[in-house]
């Protein structure tokens, strides 16, 4: 997962054990796009961040091999996640993803991301190495080929009577989960992403 530090405000929390109090400790913000700068792309800063919450795929395009984002996709659907504890780093170890299909005749199978990100505490940013991104509790990285995998798109491909009809509707629910210094577990808040999938028209 590619990570990078960025701007952000947020609010202080200590959380209760085990749910994290809705997001208030352990916040899930959202999926945001990035800018795309002589084909590059500029990783999205907060104060700046334009909100990314649907994408139209192509189911049977080979874009989608490799999974979302992914390849041509590489500057869309950034994670931002946000320390609010106090005083205590937060090491984000699993995204979980499940998935919904309205109308569907079959359930579609749940996908976990092993990761690693420190998320330092806001509280400590004196003594955090500096950032030109600004505030330290706040990360914004890429879920490679996570959103939705590989694995997920085959499965697509290959039920497709049980499946609506083309194109339709995929519900991506996200949280995030992690242990702070003291050793609490903490799961983040709920997020949500939307695919639309679609024909390939030229068939």
């Amino acid at each position: 997962m590619m990570l990078a530090l960025v701007v952000g405000v947020g609010v202080f929390g200590c959380g209760d054990s085990g749910d994290n109090d809705n997001g208030i400790a352990f916040r899930a913000v959202g999926f945001f796009q990035g800018e795309l700068q002589d084909d590059k792309c500029q990783v999205p800063v907060a104060n700046k961040a334009i909100s990314d919450q649907s994408q139209n795929l192509t189911l049977d395009s080979a874009l989608v091999d490799s999974g979302y984002p992914a390849d041509v996709f590489f500057c869309r659907a950034y994670l931002w996640l946000e320390n609010n504890l106090v005083n205590q780093a937060l090491l984000v170890n699993r995204l979980d993803f499940e998935y919904e299909i309205p109308g569907s005749r079959i359930g579609l199978p749940a996908h976990s991301s092993s990761v690693g990100i420190r998320i330092n505490p806001a509280s400590n940013a004196q003594n955090a190495p500096p950032s030109p991104f600004g505030p330290t509790n706040v990360y914004i990285g890429l879920p490679e080929a996570q959103i939705v995998p590989a694995s997920l798109v085959l499965f697509l491909r290959q039920n497709r009577q049980t499946l609506p009809q083309l194109p339709y509707t995929m519900i991506v629910k996200m949280t995030a989960s992690g242990r702070s210094d003291a050793g609490q577990n903490l799961t983040s808040n709920e997020i949500r992403y939307t695919v639309t999938w679609q024909k390939d028209l030229r068939q």
